[in-house]
């Protein structure tokens, strides 16, 4: 054991005596260089300390790049516990009444119009056939479809003419209308035009009751002798027909 400590031991020493002989050269050779004159630009300035320079043993290793490994690494498998969902199954379960159950909805029947009025409007306004009586042997007479009834609720009228044989209209001829057992009389062309005449025998508050006017000619107020035959004109309702106009008398013989 002993002579193998002491053979490293020399090895030891030879090493180091080698190393300081080759340091102790490079430095003589180093202060063994000339002086630089002062026109010359040293490279680099002079050091007293000797440089280590490591000398790699073998051939200088190169930086290559490590190859990229393009090996894909299978992932590893995992006990992964996949739950899958549930699909949920409809079923008609009744929901659990609520602590205070709402009352039901009260249907509200719809109102109950009654009216106030039975009579219904028509859908177009009739036009009052006159019904005159049997011919006789008469100076005048009615010309049937002369009449032409319309509403009217404003005022409730009837108006006519009496026309002489060319067609002229007459003055002076009496007209006679009864009703509901009155009796009126009008002239033609008094406060008229020539030949005209006209009534308006009611009151606003009987605008809405039935009545039949009876109208022929008279000779006078005072000498009612009938000179024409009757005309009867039967009044439901001023909405219905409530004006009566162009009833005419014409001469007969």
């Amino acid at each position: 054991m002993k002579l193998r400590y002491l053979l490293i031991l020399g090895i030891l020493v030879f090493l180091n005596g080698f190393v300081f002989t080759v340091l102790f050269l490079m430095a003589s050779r180093e202060m063994a260089r000339p002086v630089p004159t002062p026109t010359e630009i040293p490279s680099r300035e002079p050091t007293m300390q000797p440089t280590f320079t490591s000398t790699p043993v073998g051939p200088t290793p190169t930086n290559t790049p490590e190859p990229t490994s393009t090996s894909t690494l299978e992932p590893i498998a995992t006990n992964t516990l996949v739950v899958a969902p549930q699909t949920p199954t409809h079923t008609n379960t009744p929901a659990p009444p609520s602590s205070t159950p709402l009352p039901p909805t009260p249907t509200i029947p719809p109102p109950t119009v009654t009216p106030t009025t039975p009579a219904t409007e028509p859908t177009s306004t009739p036009t009052p056939t006159p019904s005159p009586t049997a011919e006789g042997d008469w100076d005048f007479r009615y010309v049937h479809g002369s009449v032409v009834a319309q509403p009217n609720c404003g005022t409730v009228y009837l108006r006519g003419k009496i026309r002489g044989v060319g067609g002229e209209p007459v003055n002076g001829r009496t007209v006679r209308l009864r009703f509901a057992g009155n009796v009126a009389y009008k002239v033609s062309g008094e406060g008229e035009n020539p030949g005209v005449w006209g009534f308006a025998p009611l009151a606003q508050e009987h605008y809405h009751s039935p009545f039949t006017f009876l109208l022929d000619m008279v000779e006078s107020e005072a000498n009612p002798v009938p000179q024409s035959d009757t005309v009867e004109i039967q009044f439901t309702d001023c909405s219905v027909a409530g004006q009566f106009t162009d009833i005419t008398f014409e001469y007969a013989r």
